[in-house]
């Protein structure tokens, strides 16, 4: 007769039926359950019905706590759902702004610059303002070089006065194209006073950001500005 050795071995039978994708996303979900370090709702849900489940009979848990701590629940729930709705909302404004900003290539904008970029046929436009109220105003063109190439003078003005210059000097000579900076100077209650003057630019591109602060407007001949520089765009 021979000696016949019976050895115990477990077998998981929870695995019975349940496919080999269904079972990787199991173990997917509980190694990302473990790895985390804040409870979420259904956390909190479970921990709340373990506890009720588990409570001493003699000594429930006190009513009011438990409506205190539900309505703390909720109270989270809601400020989730309201915060998942204000990223929906920055997100629709910033997809509004960036549409808004594409659509000024090739417009005119506006911005605080005095020197602006003439193309060598097209006037280069500007903007002067002249307060309540300046005497004596003088007017200056200058070239990227510092040389004065126009000079213009006008009695008095007030407000935002609008200036052209069609790129000739002082002898009528049309001038090449290039920066030029447009300086205004004048009389305030008898005080010698340098104006503020912004200039017009053509955009070439725009490169597109999440904010108007972050939003670039590439300007011809010029360079880069932040949309939130600009203060006037024209056709």
């Amino acid at each position: 007769m021979s000696d016949i050795t019976t050895t115990n071995s477990q077998f998981d039978y929870s695995d019975i039926g349940k496919t080999a994708s269904y079972i990787a996303k199991q173990q997917q979900a509980a190694t990302k359950k473990s790895g985390t370090q804040t409870l979420d709702q259904e956390d909190f849900l479970k921990l709340l019905t373990t506890q009720l489940s588990q409570q001493d009979p003699t000594s429930p848990v006190d009513n009011t706590q438990m409506v205190n701590t539900m309505s703390q629940l909720s109270v989270v729930q809601n400020l989730n759902t309201i915060t998942s709705g204000m990223d929906n909302v920055v997100s629709a404004i910033s997809s509004s702004s960036a549409l808004s900003a594409s659509s000024l290539v090739g417009r005119s904008v506006l911005t605080d610059s005095p020197r602006a970029f003439f193309d060598g046929e097209n006037a280069m436009t500007a903007k002067i303002d002249a307060g309540s109220g300046t005497s004596n105003l003088v007017i200056q063109v200058t070239s990227s070089d510092g040389q004065v190439v126009g000079s213009y003078t006008a009695d008095a003005g007030s407000g935002a006065m609008d200036f052209s210059w069609d790129g000739t000097d002082s002898e009528g000579k049309k001038l090449g194209a290039g920066l030029y900076t447009i300086t205004a100077t004048g009389t305030q209650n008898g005080k010698s006073v340098v104006l503020p003057v912004s200039t017009y630019a053509t955009v070439g591109s725009v490169t597109l950001g999440s904010t108007p602060a972050d939003t670039k407007l590439s300007l011809v001949g010029y360079g880069d500005v932040s949309l939130s520089e600009v203060s006037e765009i024209a056709l």
